[in-house]
């Protein structure tokens, strides 16, 4: 039997409503990530069976992941199309002079990472000239936010209640020196928030360790982190204080620059 105009309207609005719901889960993700579906579904006013749904279509897109715990955030896929518009694509764009004066300034690898849920993703990088030197990983390369130095910049900074969302795990042990203890943990961020920026000793790769300082958007979010990558041998604790107060400087004229950019474009 055919569908009448009316039929196909019908359809055609309901896939629409669909869509729309979908799309307002997706955002409310985005911005209480990670998160459960209860938290969503009462942030959104929709029925919990609604918000399930969504949850899984955009799991089987492959927009969203889901953790052991049944917590929600947004997938690599989301940050990848993003890197092409909005706050990701002006982070690249907005990065390439920082990160180049980071390089000459140290002679290290240079990393821009920006967070996914409780995860941080490889933006851009720039390798060291050294010899002995930490080469990047694949742009799209993800890790724990509690694992890498990056990640601990941009958790020492999230508001308390995401902060403790990531905090509850489980925290994966990246590598033997990975820290997964919460008290050592908790207290470690409170120094980065201290003095500005973070620093790993072998706890995302085996004989490598960084300096990290955040990102913050126009409303104050930490959403990316500069970092210094390098072999241990060369990580002393001069360096790391040097290297650290680079990243804070470089960091906070990007932040500003985002910032900028965010407001030109919520005016235009």
């Amino acid at each position: 039997m055919r569908a009448t105009p009316v039929d196909k309207g019908a359809r055609s609005g309901a896939a629409m409503s669909s869509a729309l719901r979908v799309l307002a889960v997706c955002e409310a993700l985005a911005d209480h990530q990670p998160a459960g579906v209860r938290e969503l579904a009462r942030t959104l006013g929709l029925p919990v069976t609604t918000v399930q749904r969504a949850l899984e279509t955009l799991l089987e897109a492959g927009w969203a992941v889901r953790s052991e715990k049944g917590a929600w955030a947004l997938s690599s896929r989301c940050a990848a199309i993003g890197a092409r518009a909005g706050t990701a694509g002006a982070l690249r764009e907005l990065a390439g002079p920082a990160m180049l004066r980071l390089q000459r300034v140290s002679d290290e690898s240079v990393r821009l990472w920006a967070r996914e849920g409780d995860r941080v993703l490889l933006v851009a990088s720039l390798d060291s000239h050294q010899l002995v030197r930490y080469v990047s990983p694949p742009t799209g390369t993800t890790l724990p936010l509690h694992a890498s130095a990056s990640g601990k910049a941009i958790l020492a900074f999230l508001p308390e209640r995401e902060r403790e969302a990531v905090l509850a795990g489980p925290l994966e042990k990246v590598t033997e020196a990975t820290i997964v203890d919460r008290a050592e943990l908790e207290r470690n961020l409170a120094q980065v928030r201290e003095r500005g920026y973070s620093e790993t000793y072998h706890e995302a790769r085996r004989d490598v360790g960084g300096v990290a300082a955040p990102v913050f958007d126009a409303t104050g979010r930490p959403v990316a982190a500069l970092s210094l990558a390098l072999p241990m041998h060369r990580l002393t604790d001069e360096i790391v204080r040097t290297y650290g107060q680079h990243v804070v400087t470089e960091a906070a004229t990007l932040s500003a620059e985002l910032a900028g950019r965010d407001r030109e474009d919520h005016e235009s």
